[in-house]
């Protein structure tokens, strides 16, 4: 049991994966990832992947957000998953915001 830890009379294990959550917790986490993601582009007013800072941002609310679920999966796998995302969350971006964007793009080439 060299891998888990008696938290609040529960026994945790600490090397988790995202993989090995149900599927609706892995289905709710990455719904709050797009939603986090989307309101931060929206925020700054870019189609582009977020910078570190506001990416970190994301992240921890997000990891905050699961805690208060008492959802347990390391900090590391979580971010580990949206960098796998971001991509997609970009372009689901474009595609869910349409309008938007084509401001935000005529916004950035008019500078």
């Amino acid at each position: 049991m060299k891998n888990h830890i008696k938290v609040n009379g529960k026994l945790l294990q600490t090397n988790k994966r995202f993989s090995q959550l149900k599927n609706s917790q892995k289905d709710w986490i990455t719904t709050e990832l797009y939603k986090l993601y989307h309101d931060k582009m929206k925020e700054i007013g870019t189609t582009l992947k977020l910078p570190r800072n506001h990416r970190d941002i994301v992240i921890s609310s997000l990891y905050e957000q699961i805690q208060n679920r008492e959802i347990w999966i390391p900090y590391g796998e979580v971010k580990k998953y949206a960098f796998s995302k971001t991509t997609k969350i970009v372009k689901s971006f474009k595609k869910q915001f349409p309008k938007l964007s084509e401001e935000i793009g005529a916004e950035h080439a008019n500078k």
